[in-house]
């Protein structure tokens, strides 16, 4: 892992590895955002992890952009195992990246995206109009157990 042991350090560890393996292989996490008003939202995102930040597209004018814009303080975890075993909750900050390639084009995301989209019946070009907007987190504290 690059970056500061402390930050990523969690992803190191015997602990860690499923987090590690999980952030690579898992199709969809949860992005918790925070309204204006101050509740919490969560949405399932589809996201690529670099080894280093969570890149994931929306639709542009959704709550949880309105949300970052305001709050750009995130927290993005991924599904569990059955008894809570296995954890991983990343705290950050989400940016919209305007020079990001549309998911199509961008070489990683549409190799781990090609075959759930077909899955979904969605097609690729199609995908990359409507979730437009591309938003990298950028973590701040990770937790792995």
């Amino acid at each position: 892992m690059s970056g500061p042991a402390d930050l990523y350090g969690p992803l190191d560890s015997k602990d860690g590895a499923w987090a590690s393996e999980h952030l690579v292989d898992d199709l969809v996490g949860w992005l918790a955002t925070v309204a204006q008003d101050g509740r919490v939202q969560a949405s399932a995102i589809s996201f690529l992890w670099d080894c280093r930040t969570i890149l994931f597209y929306s639709k542009p004018n959704t709550p949880k952009l309105r949300n970052i814009a305001a709050h750009p303080q995130v927290s993005f975890n991924l599904n569990s195992d059955l008894y809570a075993d296995h954890v991983l909750i990343v705290e950050g900050v989400a940016a919209v990246e305007p020079d990001c390639p549309p998911s199509n084009v961008h070489v990683a995301y549409a190799a781990k995206y090609r075959a759930p989209l077909e899955h979904w019946g969605m097609g690729e070009a199609e995908t990359a109009r409507e979730f437009s907007v591309a938003v990298r987190i950028t973590p701040t504290r990770i937790r792995a157990y």
